[in-house]
C-alpha cells in the first residue's frame, strides 16, 4: 500500500482523477474522502509556466455512459468528455476545445498583484487554485451531432493588491492550437431521474510547493525519512483546519512581499527601506497599544483578543 505521499491520483465511488504534466502524474497530499457529499479531495504543487493534462477514467465496465464536466479556478465548465459503458481507458484533456481540432492548453501560471484601478473587478476568479471534476450517469441519445463549442474567456492572471484572493498560482488558457484528430460529439441525456447531479466529485487544490510545504500539507524530506523509519501513521495526522489556516497565511505573507516591492518601486527607493519604515510603524503602533491597554486594563477584566 503507498504511503500518502506517493498517492497520484483519487479513486473513489468508481472513477479516478489526476492531473499530469507531460506523461509525469502529479502527487497527491493530503487526501480526503466524503461519501456524505461524495467528495474527493486533495492537494497538489503545481509548477508555474508548465502546461497540465486534466485527467480520469471509469473504472469499471457499466450500464451506463460517463460525462465528465471539469472547471478551473471557478464555475466555468472548460471541459466536457464522455466514455461509454464498455470503455475504461483515461481521458486525456489538453486543453479547452475552441473547435473540432482547435484547442487553448491549461497552463500553471503566476498569480500577481497589482495598483493598477483599471484591472479591479475584472475578470476574477471565484476559486483561484481549484480544479473540480464532476462525474455524471448518463445514456447517449444521439452519435455524431454538429458540436457545439462556446469557449469562455479566459481569467486575468493578475490581481489589484486590494482583492482578498490567496493562493499564489491560477491556471492560464494557452495560445490556440491545432489538435491532432478532430473529437466527435454526442448528445446525452441522464441515466436516471436522479442523475441530475454528479455521482462523484473530485477537487484537486493546487498550490506553490512553497505553501503546501508551509501548510503542512506536503511532508518535508526530513519528515519523509522519519516516517519511513517510524512507520508511525499518527505522526502524519494534522489538523485540516490549521494547516489550511497556515498556508493561506503563507499566501498572504507572499502577496504582502509582492505590494512591498510594488510599492518601494512606485517610491523609487530600496526595498530594505520600505521594510525598514514599515517595521517602524508596526513598532509605533505596538507602544501605543500598550500605553492604551495599560491605561484602561483593570483587575478582574477579561480581554478576548479574537478579533484584533
Amino acid at each position: 500500500m503507498p504511503t500518502e505521499h506517493e498517492i497520484t491520483e483519487l479513486t473513489f465511488r468508481g472513477f479516478s482523477a489526476q492531473i499530469r504534466i507531460g506523461d509525469r502524474p502529479l502527487t497527491i497530499y493530503k487526501p480526503d474522502y466524503d461519501e456524505e457529499t461524495k467528495t474527493a479531495s486533495g492537494w497538489i504543487a503545481s509548477e508555474p509556466g508548465k502546461e497540465y493534462l486534466v485527467c480520469w477514467t471509469k473504472r469499471e465496465v457499466t450500464e451506463y455512459a460517463a460525462n465528465g464536466r471539469v472547471s478551473i479556478d471557478g464555475p466555468r465548465v472548460r471541459s466536457t468528455l464522455l466514455l461509454r459503458p464498455s470503455e475504461r481507458h483515461w481521458i486525456v484533456e489538453t486543453g479547452e476545445r475552441l473547435a473540432k481540432q482547435k484547442e487553448r492548453p491549461f497552463i500553471f501560471s503566476q498569480l500577481t498583484t497589482t495598483d493598477d484601478d483599471a484591472i479591479i473587478d475584472k475578470d476574477i476568479p471565484t476559486d483561484p487554485g481549484t480544479i473540480k471534476f464532476e462525474m455524471y450517469r448518463c445514456t447517449i441519445t444521439a452519435e455524431n451531432v454538429e458540436g457545439s463549442y462556446a469557449s469562455s474567456d479566459p481569467f486575468s492572471t493578475q490581481l489589484h493588491e486590494k482583492t482578498k484572493k490567496a493562493g499564489g498560482h491560477i491556471t492560464k488558457i494557452g495560445e490556440e492550437r491545432q489538435t491532432p484528430r478532430p473529437r466527435p460529439s454526442v448528445h446525452s441525456k441522464p441515466f436516471t431521474d436522479a442523475d441530475t447531479v454528479p455521482i462523484v466529485t473530485f477537487i484537486l487544490r493546487y498550490r506553490p510547493e512553497g505553501i503546501l510545504l508551509a501548510g503542512g500539507f506536503k511532508p518535508s524530506p526530513l519528515q519523509q525519512s522519519q516516517d519511513g523509519a517510524n512507520g508511525n501513521d499518527e505522526d502524519r495526522e494534522d489538523d485540516e483546519d490549521e494547516a489550511q489556516a497556515e498556508a493561506e497565511i503563507a499566501a498572504l505573507e507572499a502577496a504582502r512581499q509582492a505590494r512591498v516591492a510594488s510599492l518601494a518601486k512606485r517610491k523609487g527607493v530600496k526595498l530594505e527601506e520600505v521594510e525598514a519604515e514599515l517595521a517602524r510603524k508596526r513598532r509605533k503602533v505596538k507602544q501605543e497599544e500598550a500605553i492604551n491597554v495599560e491605561l484602561h486594563f483593570t483587575s478582574g477584566e477579561v480581554i478576548d483578543l479574537t478579533d484584533l
